[in-house]
């Protein structure tokens, strides 16, 4: 049991966090900046004011107690509000800072994005940028379970839980290499697409999404259309394979501006469709507060 009257010190609870999250009593005072003796210390001290047992110590491995767990979450919450209250206090002084955790999908995060987080941080210069990059699915399932707090994605998920905002452009295209039979074609016709081979993203790109969607409004079955000879886990392995001629792709014209313009990619007209377009959309969660950094960010994507 507590000792009666305890105060709960919130550097020595911030001690045990890191502690419990790095599996090391080393690794925390790294991370802290002190002396392993010092971490030993605080958390020795906070389990006599606590009155129990905060890690078990088998086998060289550091793992919280049943105790230990029940304050770990306790701890997440409480320095959580400690950070938005000084991210809140920054912001009211003019001062924008603290991390900026956010997701893109393969084309927003791997080519939108790093622009326009330079040119956040030029105008906020404490803030660091914490971008995590994958497919529009594992980055809205990012965004429900807190990992990030903004995602931009190539589609909009039916999810009461996430609010979806359109807030890009987006024109794919159908993409040769240079050397393949097609790039001597001015057009080629959707019902020619079954004979070459389809270079395709994972299941949850939104590019192939979005293609899917858009034969399906002009009645089509993708499967009946597309003859997949190849599924690659990123658009810089398709291009790479677009390059040695094989097969064709459909990508992102954002993804492919280098390559069009150096020769490498061709862009070949689809005829029985026309202009090739999408949205990308930003994501947040309802229940869950933005952080002052995020919103200034938001902000600042709407002025652009």
């Amino acid at each position: 049991m507590p000792k009666p009257g305890t105060d709960l010190d919130l550097y020595k609870l911030e001690v045990f966090h890191w502690v419990a999250e790095c599996k090391s009593f080393s690794a925390a005072a790294d991370h802290l900046s002190l002396r392993q003796p010092t971490i030993s210390a605080h958390v020795r001290k906070l389990e006599e004011q606590l009155g129990a047992k905060l890690f078990d110590r088998v086998g060289g491995k550091i793992t919280p107690t049943s105790f230990g767990l029940v304050l770990l979450e306790s701890a997440k919450k409480v320095l959580a509000l400690k950070k938005a209250t000084l991210a809140s206090l920054d912001q009211f002084h003019g001062n924008v800072r603290g991390d900026l955790v956010i997701g893109g999908s393969n084309i927003p995060g791997e080519y939108i994005l790093p622009p326009k987080l330079a040119a956040f941080l030029r105008k906020h210069s404490e803030v660091k940028p914490v971008l995590r990059i994958g497919d529009s699915v594992g980055i809205i399932q990012a965004v429900l379970g807190g990992e990030v707090e903004i995602g931009f994605v190539g589609f909009k998920a039916k999810d009461e839980r996430l609010a979806f905002q359109k807030i890009w452009k987006d024109e794919m295209v159908l993409a040769v290499g240079r050397s393949h039979a097609w790039a001597r074609l001015k057009t080629v016709h959707l019902g020619e697409l079954r004979k070459e081979g389809f270079i395709s993203r994972e299941g949850g790109s939104g590019t192939l999404r979005s293609f899917r969607t858009l034969l399906a409004r002009k009645r089509y079955n993708a499967e009946n259309v597309l003859r997949v000879t190849m599924e690659l886990g990123s658009t810089a392995a398709i291009k790479e394979a677009l390059i040695t001629g094989v097969g064709f792709s459909i990508l992102s014209r954002t993804s492919i501006q280098r390559e069009l313009r150096d020769g490498f990619l061709k862009q070949i007209p689809i005829r029985g469709l026309n202009k090739l377009e999408r949205d990308f959309f930003q994501v947040v969660h309802r229940q869950r507060a933005l952080s002052p950094v995020s919103h200034a960010f938001i902000q600042f994507l709407k002025g652009e």
